[in-house]
């Protein structure tokens, strides 16, 4: 008569697998407000790290465990046959340069006739050649 060797295993599997379903029901679980995610491992029969690891992942990837990546529908069109000219935006103008916070400028001109010509401030360079052109 042969000796058959049995080995009789109590308590927990050392590593169990978990569907994406059951990790989210017991993240949901334990992290509801007011619950101590120790009691609730404890309670559910896992380590508490697992439950962080499983919530970061959730957050991580933007869905839920429970809800593999799927694909997106995408539709090809052909490409016009007519090209149309790009829209060009008119360039925005320059802003002006900026102004000194010093005295405004003052032009004196005295002319050979005698007669003097005073322009202050900002003035049309257009406008300046006409007068000095009339008093000439």
């Amino acid at each position: 008569m042969a000796y058959q060797r049995i080995e009789v295993l109590t308590g927990r599997e050392r590593r169990r697998s978990y569907t994406p379903a059951e990790k989210v029901r017991m993240v949901e679980e334990a992290f509801r407000p007011g619950v101590v995610v120790t009691e609730a491992a404890r309670r559910l029969g896992v380590h508490e790290s697992l439950l962080y690891r499983w919530r970061d992942l959730t957050k991580v990837g933007g869905t839920s465990v429970a809800e593999p990546p799927s694909f997106v529908a995408v539709t090809i069109t052909p490409e016009p046959s007519v090209t149309e000219p790009p829209v060009v935006e008119p360039p925005e103008p320059l802003p002006l340069p900026a102004t000194p916070a010093t005295r405004p400028a003052v032009v004196e001109v005295i002319l050979p006739s005698g007669a003097r010509l005073r322009l202050e401030g900002a003035v049309d360079p257009a406008l300046a050649a006409a007068v000095v052109g009339a008093l000439a």
